[in-house]
């Protein structure tokens, strides 16, 4: 099998001959894999670790986004949505903060539709089409953070959660132009790609380390019909549709298999989530990825340790519709040889 046939029969809970393989990692992880290899490409890097999945996403080319030094001497970005970020370091890394919400204010209907939104003609759809035509033997991913997640860039969380309550219909509204915007540019993104794109996917978390952050009900009239529009315009394409939502999401999985979501990822380790659990509830139904754990085991555990867990995935889930990455992308404080670990293993399905 091609990686593209291997990783559309693992979509479409077919048997493929070994179980697909993505990698995610933040930049810093990627420079130092690199390195390490003395390689100069991605495609050096995704051949090492037998990679099936290679993202694509349009190109901005809409207006210059303003960059500023603030009073504390911090290098200010401003995305295309609005909001500005600076960069944060810790001992491990560098991470975006949000220093600027555009929409803290919006408290009506009104408000909402006063909001500017993005263009779909400041992308040039021409840059997927490129990386189809590169890799054509590989599946070919597209997608970005889905509305609850720009949400979060552009209303301080714990305001908009407020607004759900207080005034729904402003809520639904946001949500609502959101997915106006990425209804297009990804239709836009999938005429581009001329049938090439194997999956979509949306970037979302809709929980915390133990539970969701709101109710199923309150996920079901805020998110489930524009859920389903995704996924029907997914479809429409002959893309599937794979969500990403970190966190306990368990009590969502009913909800997004009724919506026709193909696959869930990741798969952290948390309540509701086991492998073995999944497995026995909802094989066949729905596709899982990810799962080896990159908050204790990877950064922690030995290879022998991540190699065993990797292999219970595997042997789990392999079988049922399973692609393998780790719970979430490779950290700065993951170890070269666990992530080696991960893919070292036999990923044949007998």
């Amino acid at each position: 099998m091609t990686s593209k046939e291997r990783v559309r029969a693992a979509l479409a809970h077919q048997k493929p001959d070994r179980v697909p393989a993505a990698f995610e990692a933040v930049g810093t992880v990627t420079s130092r894999l690199l390195s390490e290899y003395n390689f100069q490409t991605m495609d050096e890097l995704w051949k090492k670790f037998d990679i099936d999945i290679i993202p694509a996403a349009p190109r901005y080319i809409g207006p210059e986004l303003r960059t500023y030094t603030d009073s504390q001497g911090r290098e200010v970005h401003t995305s295309y949505w609005g909001y500005e970020s600076v960069i944060h370091k810790t001992a491990i890394d560098s991470y975006d903060i949000t220093t600027y919400f555009p929409m803290n204010d919006v408290q009506s209907v009104e408000d909402a539709d006063r909001c500017a939104f993005p263009d779909p003609d400041w992308f040039d759809y021409s840059a997927v089409a490129e990386t189809c035509e590169k890799y054509p033997d590989k599946a070919i991913v597209i997608g970005h953070e889905g509305p609850f997640q720009i949400i979060t860039y552009l209303i301080e969380m714990d305001r908009f959660f407020m607004l759900m309550v207080d005034c729904p219909e402003a809520a639904q509204r946001l949500l609502d132009r959101m997915v106006e915007f990425e209804m297009e540019y990804y239709r836009r993104t999938f005429e581009a790609a001329k049938g090439k794109v194997d999956m979509l996917r949306t970037h979302d978390d809709y929980g915390t380390q133990i539970s969701l952050l709101f109710s199923t009900d309150m996920w079901r009239r805020f998110f489930r019909e524009n859920t389903k529009k995704l996924v029907e315009l997914s479809h429409k394409y002959g893309a599937f549709f794979q969500q990403h939502s970190c966190g306990a999401v368990a009590p969502l999985i009913p909800e997004f298999i009724a919506c026709g979501v193909d696959s869930l990822e990741p798969l952290q380790k948390v309540p509701g989530l086991y492998p073995e659990e999944l497995a026995e509830k909802y094989g066949g139904q729905i596709t899982f990825h990810g799962g080896i754990d990159t908050q204790d085991l990877l950064p922690h555990g030995t290879p022998e340790q991540v190699r065993a867990e990797t292999e219970k995935y595997i042997r789990l889930l392999g079988d049922k519709g399973y692609i393998l990455m780790a719970s979430q992308g490779f950290e700065g404080d993951v170890p070269t040889a666990n992530i080696e670990a991960v893919y070292s293993v036999d990923r044949t399905l007998k």
